[in-house]
Parts: structure tokens; C-alpha cells; sequence
């Protein structure tokens, strides 16, 4: 009599738990930087993909003066020297679902922004996270300028033209969802 024997191997992945991806805690917070606005309009840090899903962000901003309209978080490619002259490059490869400014804080907090476009970080890949804003007054974001000592660095947008800041670290969390798990079916017949 012959016997089938199925092997059921687990090889990857857990399914849906946000795991944070890499952060700047608001324990490092020093200075506001920037103030987004219509002619200053994205800010943003570097950062290293894992080969995980993005699902949020996480930035410790403000508002001041008259606000109106929404804010984003984007992902960027990233050129330059990671660390000292990290900067954006190119379109947005991934954008948030908007946060009214109105449902932001007067006083520094951590605001979250939801990707719910699907979009995987490569392993070993340098990207920018970002936060966008271009109404009038407008939104500062909680940095670090006394002992920055994340491994990427800081840059901005101002008027269409990316700029890096080696000498600051935002305050940022990224998190996202480990690849789907795989089964693979080994059988044996004796």
C-alpha cells in the first residue's frame, strides 16, 4: 500500500501586523523645521526600505496662522549621498489619503497618515518620506538640530527644487505589513 505524506512549509512573513519600519522618536526633538506652505511646500527625511508594505506614517508636527485644505505624507526615490545629501528625486511613487489641517493640533503632536495604495519598499533602498502642504501660513514639523543621529538626513522642496539638510533629523515613524506568508507542499509517496 502506498502512502502520500503532504509537508505543508511555512517560508515567510506574518500577515498583517504593522511592524514599524524606521523612526526618529520624539524624544530627539530639539527645533520646529520649515514652515510648509504654498512656496515650501514638502519636507522630508531619508530612510532605508525593508521589503515590507507600506501602511503609515507618522510625523510630530503643528499648525499656525490661518490653515486651510490637507496635508500628505509621500514617499519619494531618493538621490545624493545617503545620510549627508539625501534629497527627493523625481514624482511621488506613493501618497497618504489627506489629513484635514483643520483635525491638527496648535501644539507639536504625532499626526498619522494612511496609505491605503498598496506600495512595497525594496530591501537595502534608500527613499525620502515626506510630509506636503501648500496652503497659506502653514505647518512645522518637530526635528532634531542638537545631536541628529538618524542615518539619513533632511530635505525640502522649495519651489520645484529638492535642497538636502545634513544637520537635521525629522521626527518621523514609518511602518508597514511583512510580505504575505507562503506555503509550499512537499510530498512524499512511498
Amino acid at each position: 500500500m502506498k502512502k502520500i505524506i503532504i509537508i505543508t512549509l511555512f517560508l515567510a512573513g506574518s500577515l498583517s501586523a504593522q511592524t514599524l519600519i524606521d523612526s526618529y522618536p520624539e524624544s530627539n526633538y530639539s527645533v520646529e523645521f520649515t514652515h510648509l506652505r504654498s512656496t515650501l511646500p514638502i519636507a522630508g527625511q531619508s530612510f532605508i526600505g525593508n521589503g515590507y508594505t507600506l501602511t503609515s506614517a507618522k510625523f510630530y508636527i503643528f499648525k499656525t496662522g490661518v490653515v486651510s485644505g490637507s496635508v500628505f505624507a509621500q514617499i519619494y526615490a531618493h538621490t545624493g549621498t545617503y545620510g549627508t545629501s539625501s534629497k527627493g528625486t523625481g514624482d511621488i511613487l506613493v501618497e497618504s489619503e489627506p489629513v484635514n489641517v483643520s483635525t491638527i493640533s496648535g501644539s507639536l503632536s504625532l499626526v498619522t497618515f494612511t496609505f491605503s495604495t498598496p506600495y512595497t519598499l525594496q530591501n537595502g533602498t534608500y527613499y525620502i518620506t515626506a510630509l506636503s502642504y501648500s496652503g497659506t501660513d502653514g505647518i512645522y514639523m518637530g526635528a532634531d538640530n542638537t545631536s541628529p543621529s538618524h542615518a539619513g538626513n533632511t530635505s525640502l522642496n522649495a519651489d520645484a527644487t529638492w535642497y538636502s539638510y545634513s544637520g537635521y533629523d525629522l521626527i518621523f515613524y514609518i511602518y508597514g505589513t511583512a510580505p504575505s506568508a507562503t506555503f509550499v507542499p512537499i510530498i512524499s509517496i512511498d
